[in-house]
């Protein structure tokens, strides 16, 4: 690492601000953590299908237990279900049997443009047809719906829609506009990942989640890595129709996720005062990362309403060169790779840390960038 800004005392370098892990876990998680700390505290297996945590998961997201898939993250359950969801759906018709053998459209990935790109890379990979709808800067990388109906207007399609979205961090799609696509087109599955949405006040937004238990094509994913600042635990769920649950519980084992996690996840949910505390810090920290970066000539930074926030520069220099420059001196970020035809060269992407490690960042790009 050169000379330059002090990073901040005991950090251990590269601080990592590409990941989007989050950076506050729940009083009550710490406090939980204390009370299991003894020689004893994790002798017991917990309820062979944790209904407990599914109990909570379904109180606070409006669904039944019954709708609630656990597993150790959510990028497993996209691995393990998104495959299978294809895979069944192209069986039921021997015409898109053939369509998948000879064109690969039997059931097309559509998703937007600028989104979470190890889905449409998996979604190649596995033979799929990919169709990218338009997410670009100059709408504020809104998405409009229409092009989403279009598309599955012209054949049955799996849609995956990130909201918020990673990276833009704004939302894509509201509650009406998902319920109407899925019931206009029910036999297209509706997949909305809300691995951000907890940093999004719900007066504000209404989640999604609620619809996973009402309707059979639509499915919500969320995690505890994010919000509530437990990436290190590695526990996600995915709510969905009832039938497919109990499809999914067949093929793993019970007893997956343990007691500790299980009392992790339940005191998370459970702690009112999370994440309005949570909602200001995050909004703070955006505001020292975009003031910090927008500062310099040929960046521009976006508005975000979750843990990150996206920038580009519009000069030739690329996310590539800056997170090199950055890394050098002791800090991560993202950068983006090309898919297909798409190119996101002049894209970078951070993540908000502590207080501390915000300040060495923006003190790092007026090194790098001034």
């Amino acid at each position: 690492m050169t000379a330059g800004p002090k990073p901040p005392a005991g950090a251990t370098l590269p601080i990592n601000l590409g990941l989007n892990d989050g950076t506050y876990c729940p009083q009550a998680v710490a406090d939980t953590m204390v009370r299991l700390a003894t020689r004893t505290g994790l002798r017991n297996y917990t309820e062979g299908s944790n209904l407990r945590l599914r109990q909570a998961i379904a109180e606070k997201d409006g669904v039944h237990p019954d709708n609630v898939f656990l597993h150790n993250g959510s990028g497993p359950i996209l691995k393990m279900v998104v495959p299978f969801l294809v895979s069944r759906e192209i069986k039921r018709s021997p015409v898109r049997i053939i369509k998948h053998l000879t064109v690969k459209k039997g059931y097309p990935l559509v998703t937007p443009r600028h989104t979470y790109s190890k889905v449409p890379k998996k979604g190649a990979a596995a033979g799929l047809t990919i169709e990218m709808v338009p997410l670009e800067p100059e709408t504020g990388f809104t998405l409009d719906p229409a092009h989403i109906e279009a598309a599955v207007r012209k054949r049955d399609s799996f849609v995956y829609i990130c909201s918020p979205n990673n990276p833009t961090g704004n939302v894509l799609i509201t509650k009406a506009d998902v319920e109407r696509l899925a019931r206009a087109y029910p036999k297209s599955i509706f997949w909305i990942d809300e691995a951000y949405v907890q940093y999004v006040d719900p007066a504000k937004h209404d989640y999604v989640a609620p619809l996973a238990g009402k309707l059979p094509n639509v499915m919500v994913g969320r995690t505890f890595s994010f919000a509530y600042g437990m990436a290190g635990l590695r526990l996600g769920y995915l709510l969905a129709d009832k039938a497919l649950v109990t499809a999914l519980n067949a093929q793993l084992t019970n007893y997956r996720v343990g007691t500790l996690h299980e009392e992790l996840g339940i005191a998370a949910i459970q702690d009112e005062q999370h994440l309005p505390d949570l909602w200001e810090r995050c909004a703070e920290a955006r505001s020292v990362l975009i003031q910090g970066f927008s500062r310099f000539d040929g960046v521009e930074m976006f508005p975000s309403q979750t843990n990150f926030v996206l920038g580009r520069f519009t000069d030739g220099r690329t996310g590539a060169w800056l997170r090199a420059e950055l890394e050098k001196r002791g800090v991560l970020i993202k950068k983006f790779d090309a898919f297909a035809d798409q190119n996101y060269d002049e894209y970078f992407r951070l993540t908000v840390g502590t207080p501390e490690e915000n300040a060495f960042l923006v003190a790092l790009a007026g090194e790098v960038l001034g």
